[in-house]
């Protein structure tokens, strides 16, 4: 096992051509005096991106190494990189969703300086500060439901002794999803939390390759992720009728209201889409309460007893 490894960066890649090895080498020159590992998770690759990864990494005289993943899931992936990596704090870096990689030594600093095992991106222009640094993690997950907080789940660090000693990892069954799902599971144990005043800023390398690694094969595993998270957060966190709340009646039915707007998008008929929520017994999560936001809640009704006439 390597030694004194302060950030591990987990990069899943597939078909990426040369855009994982350009990640690599911003994110080394951002990180300089920072001791960090390259972990690319290859998914059963057909071009030259792992070779070129791996020069990469032997360019510069880094510390890293390419993971082969064969065909599984994203999640299966990151879950393969979390496991085999040694540094006290990890982070994840998605080719299909990158940001100007100076973040992660802001985020170093932070976490470091607060000692704590979560740390996201917050500019204090979103946020009364004041109430922040008094948020648990139970907390900022209502937050998170109720719009009151914005995070970005794939740009989060976390500290590895939190996750391992948790037992937090990605749904690997979920191929979308699966990045907030792993966030707020982390969260409900209670990380201690930091954030980092910087405003992310997205980095578009060459898409000429723009392929998703989720598959898009299916629309509800969005909502397979959710309910696992609803079922972790009633065997943990019991007594906390809040976040059960913010989870039953606005998160949950928000997702299934998504995957409804998304499937009348791509041009199925309503009759289908009504058909598929009841053969999932995905139609029954559509409940909701005082604590259902009312523009969710009017979106329901429609749905309900105006299908004909609901617009997503």
């Amino acid at each position: 096992m390597m030694a004194n490894i302060d950030i591990s960066i987990i990069i899943p890649s597939k078909d990426s051509k040369k855009k994982t090895a350009e990640i690599i080498r911003r994110i080394s020159e951002n990180t300089q005096g920072i001791e960090t590992e390259f972990i690319v998770i290859d998914m059963n690759s057909k071009d030259n991106s792992v070779l070129s990864a791996l020069n990469e990494i032997k360019k510069r005289n880094l510390k890293g190494y390419v993971i082969q993943s064969g065909g599984g899931t994203v999640s299966s992936a990151l879950n393969t990189g979390i496991y085999k990596s040694n540094g006290k704090y990890i982070t994840f870096v998605y080719p299909s969703r990158l940001y100007k990689s100076d973040y992660i030594s802001e985020y170093y600093k932070t976490i470091e300086e607060k000692n704590a095992d979560f740390v996201f991106s917050a500019p204090k222009t979103e946020l009364v500060c004041a109430e922040m640094d008094s948020l648990n993690g139970s907390e900022l997950a209502v937050g998170l439901v109720r719009s009151v907080v914005s995070l970005d789940f794939c740009a989060v660090m976390i500290k590895r002794e939190y996750l391992l000693s948790n037992h937090i990892k990605f749904y690997e069954d979920c191929t979308t999803g699966y990045a907030e799902a792993f966030v707020f599971n982390a969260l409900i144990f209670e990380p201690k939390i930091a954030y980092s005043d910087i405003k992310l800023e997205r980095e578009y390398l060459d898409n000429s390759n723009k392929e998703d690694l989720s598959k898009k094969n299916s629309v509800f595993s969005k909502i397979d992720a959710m309910l696992k998270v609803y079922e972790s957060i009633q065997l943990n966190k019991k007594g906390d009728s809040d976040l059960k709340n913010a989870f039953e009646y606005n998160k949950i039915p928000s997702v299934v209201m998504s995957c409804v707007d998304s499937l009348l998008k791509d041009g199925f008929p309503y009759t289908a889409v009504r058909n598929s929520l009841r053969l999932k017994n995905y139609d029954k999560l559509l409940k909701f309460s005082m604590h259902t936001p009312p523009k969710l809640r009017m979106k329901i009704l429609r749905w309900r007893f105006m299908p004909k006439l609901y617009k997503p």
